[in-house]
């Protein structure tokens, strides 16, 4: 199976509205949303600052003028601010990441400094699919679709005896994609990363994974992406779709900040959804 690697933006905008006559000070902290992909370069950091409390203030501005620092095992990186899109920073080579390797992201601003670590996942392991290929009845109107009979979920399958977690990211990969069901949205709207169907679940130490057909949108080659991740990956995920009545804190490992430095390992199946026209 190919190296691939995903690309989406996990953490939000992190403000918030209270209807309360106690007042508050505003409380700025910087954003860490930093990614390390195998066999990919870096250049997925993002630097911002948030406003904990305040009426009459904002946040989420972009830090343009932090010195960056990745390192590695044996050697250390200096990350560039990309001048056409404020507040990310990229470095031009790519490091080697071994499973194991550990890796410290230190940023230096002009009052404070951050800095977090985080260790390269295992490779994930192999993956079998109860099928690769599928065919659906292709119809013009809504009346015939709701007779189409779909096909079984396809069944992905591997070994996970420590109970590890990962997670699948499916995506059409189609430049024109047709449609399953008809009379589709006329202007369709791009999933992250430019795909106009991307489905990506949610952390599972289980060791299956089931595709119901039903939620795919278009006929064509998806790309699934099957991920190993760290535990503060699944922390963040965790903390932000958490019942709202709790009010926690998003969790971050960030030291002197917010935000998240974790790193994926992932590897790249593909299923084939076929049109059968009657």
């Amino acid at each position: 199976m190919n190296k691939c690697f995903i690309l989406f933006g996990l953490i939000p905008l992190l403000t918030g509205c209270f209807d309360s006559d106690m007042v508050f000070e505003d409380q700025y902290e910087p954003v860490v949303e930093a990614y390390l992909y195998v066999d990919k370069e870096v250049g997925n950091i993002q630097l911002s600052s948030m406003i904990s409390f305040g009426t009459d203030s904002s946040g989420g501005e972009k830090i343009t003028n932090a010195l960056m620092v990745l390192e590695g095992e044996s050697d250390s990186w200096i990350l560039f601010h990309d001048e056409f899109s404020p507040g990310r920073y990229y470095m031009e080579e790519r490091p080697e990441m071994v499973p194991g390797d550990t890796f410290r992201l230190r940023v230096e601003l002009e009052e404070e400094s951050l800095s977090a670590v985080t260790v390269i996942p295992d490779n994930p392991p192999a993956v079998s699919m109860s099928s690769h290929s599928i065919s659906i009845t292709k119809v013009d109107n809504m009346m015939d679709f709701r007779n189409v009979v779909m096909p079984d979920p396809v069944e992905l399958t591997w070994n996970n005896p420590g109970a590890k977690y990962y997670f699948l990211n499916i995506q059409n990969i189609e430049s024109y994609p047709i449609p399953i069901m008809p009379d589709p949205p006329e202007n369709s709207r791009f999933a992250t990363g430019g795909f106009l169907f991307q489905m990506i679940t949610q952390p599972t130490n289980d060791s299956y994974y089931f595709i119901d057909i039903r939620q795919l949108e278009y006929f064509g080659t998806h790309r699934i992406i099957f991920t190993s991740v760290n535990d503060e990956y699944v922390y963040l995920y965790n903390s932000l779709n958490q019942d709202t009545r709790e009010l926690n804190e998003p969790y971050t490992n960030i030291e002197n900040g917010l935000g998240i430095f974790t790193a994926f390992n992932s590897d790249t199946l593909y299923l084939e959804v076929l049109p059968v026209y009657q």
